[in-house]
């Protein structure tokens, strides 16, 4: 059984995103200041073409990437790459996510009531959100380095002749254990 724990804030299909919209700015990170083809990004993540377009047209409203000048259909991270933490993927996710539509409650005597919960949930929901922020900002996508080639780590799927150890092929910075 997959409990809420799981997932950030308990939505599995935020989760999803936010690793994904990760997975891209990592190898973004470590192709800098090289660009990287959607078709790349593709066989990083084994993502389709069109959801990564998407996430990649997200993150750069978000500015945290850009389209290659020189190359079409390339992407390129627009920032140095110590700056860009999980804060900012969040940040980019959320933004992203289709609106909720809110519901008017009827007008009767338990307006107030329904009023006091609004409020209440709104400061839990801000004090959750601020929160977040905090523990993700401390978390910049540069402490992923990669091997000295600096191609963005092979997935398990491509290793068809490596060891599956590990998940990704990253050197281990010592200053992070």
């Amino acid at each position: 059984m997959i409990a809420a724990d799981d997932y950030i804030l308990g939505n599995g299909v935020l989760h999803d995103r936010f690793r994904v919209t990760t997975e891209i700015l990592v190898a973004l990170v470590s192709s800098s200041p090289r660009s990287l083809s959607l078709e790349q990004l593709q066989v990083y993540t084994g993502r389709p073409a069109k959801e990564l377009a998407k996430l990649c047209a997200a993150l750069w409203r978000a500015m945290l990437t850009r389209p290659d000048e020189q190359v079409r259909g390339s992407w390129v991270l627009a920032c140095a790459p110590n700056v860009v933490t999980l804060e900012d993927v969040f940040r980019c996710v959320i933004a992203d996510q289709p609106q909720v539509v809110k519901l008017t409650p009827a007008t009767n005597d338990d307006d107030r009531c329904h009023h006091d919960i609004d409020l209440l949930v709104t400061q839990a929901t801000m004090a959750v959100n601020q929160s977040v922020f905090r523990h993700l900002r401390q978390f910049s996508l540069d402490r992923l380095k990669v091997t000295a080639a600096a191609k963005p780590p092979l997935r398990r799927q491509d290793q068809s002749n490596m060891s599956y150890e590990h998940e990704y092929d990253f050197e281990v910075n010592p200053w992070l254990i």
